[in-house]
């Protein structure tokens, strides 16, 4: 639920001029007062809702909601006692509107007193700055920038105007863009892993670069980001790294790329813009993914991926491929636990012509 202590209490307006403020069509009788958001299952008549996945139809079909973002296609599933939003796009419209009901508080901006930030130090015009921030020499902030509690901006780093820290970030060798969001407990610059082992100790390799942070990045919670040996570990505009998510030093991320949670990438590899990496996929170093790739959950990329390229599995290959094999594997190993529960020895010959059988189905070269 939309707890009011977090978020305060929602806008009352009504839905016609939440169409109108969204670009939304009107589907429906009655011009209902929207005041809060709900799911379809818990929606009231003052609520508004969305249906954005077919799962949730059952839920739809018994709503009791005032109104409901939806698209053109699924309007045959809206009750007839519930008003219809219809949108081109339902999430990006649901989007809009919690922004409407929801908006950010302007809070007075204030430098807290346990703040220690260096006479060195040049901090732009409406800035807010939490209880035991420390902001070393030669940082430049920009204006309207707010920076949570217990956050640590070391000396010569830059942060653009209207960004926002959340707590316990710490920053360093770093410059950054405007309206950037970091995440409680992100690490940015940190002294990546330059390590060479001799057999009698670890030789330690000096990290020189920065890492380079673009515009209107978020960077999600636990993120770390180190900073480049030489060269420079680059974030491209408009990219979204979500929680606990680890860049290693020298990696080059273009824009509007999406690196979703637990994503690990190695050092010196360069992924191109409106790249997606869903969840646990690790990346090794030295790699390239061109522009607009895609690897599913858990993959393991030990090799280049051409633009475009929709990738699965460890060692990751062409999605249709991945799928193939992972069929193929079923059905072998249970063919395999069936004949051994037979226990016959004249099973060995049906075994190898399974085999064959299944190996011409899947792997057969096409004429």
């Amino acid at each position: 639920m939309i707890d009011k202590k977090f978020f305060g209490k929602p806008k009352k307006i009504k839905a016609s001029k939440l169409a109108e403020l969204c670009g939304l069509q009107l589907k429906g009788d009655g011009d209902c007062d929207i005041s809060g958001i709900a799911t379809l299952a818990d929606a009231t008549s003052s609520d508004l809702s969305f249906f954005g996945n077919k799962k949730y139809k059952e839920d739809l079909s018994k709503t009791k909601a005032g109104a409901v973002i939806i698209s053109e296609a699924d309007l045959a599933f809206l009750p007839s006692t519930v008003l219809g939003l219809v949108a081109k796009n339902v999430m990006i419209s649901y989007a809009q509107v919690s922004q409407i009901l929801y908006p950010e508080k302007k809070e007075t901006a204030k430098i807290c007193k346990s703040a220690k930030i260096s006479g060195k130090a040049k901090i732009g015009e409406g800035c807010d700055i939490g209880e035991n921030v420390i902001i070393e020499d030669n940082v430049e902030i920009g204006d309207n920038v707010k920076i949570g509690n217990n956050c640590v901006i070391e000396k010569g780093c830059s942060i653009g105007s209207n960004g926002l820290i959340r707590n316990n970030v710490v920053i360093s060798h770093a410059i950054i863009g405007d309206n950037v969001i970091i995440n409680s407990g992100a690490i940015i610059g940190e002294s990546g892993f330059g390590i060479i082992p001799t057999g009698a100790k670890m030789v330690y390799v000096k990290q020189l670069g920065r890492v380079i942070i673009g515009d209107r990045v978020r960077i999600g919670a636990n993120t770390t980001i180190d900073r480049g040996s030489v060269e420079d570990t680059q974030i491209g505009n408009d990219t979204i790294i979500d929680n606990l998510v680890q860049i290693a030093h020298n990696v080059k991320i273009g824009e509007r790329s999406i690196i979703v949670s637990q994503v690990g990438i190695a050092g010196s590899t360069k992924i191109g813009n409106d790249v997606v990496l869903a969840g646990q996929v690790g990346v090794a170093g030295h790699l390239e993914i061109g522009d607009k790739a895609v690897a599913a959950a858990k993959s393991g990329i030990a090799s280049n991926i051409e633009a475009g390229k929709i990738v699965g599995g460890i060692p990751a290959v062409d999605v249709g491929i991945w799928k193939r094999q992972a069929v193929f594997l079923k059905m072998l190993v249970s063919k395999k636990d069936l004949l051994r529960n037979l226990g016959s020895q004249a099973n060995v010959g049906l075994m190898s012509a399974l085999r064959g059988s299944l190996k011409n189905r899947f792997f057969a070269k096409k004429k």
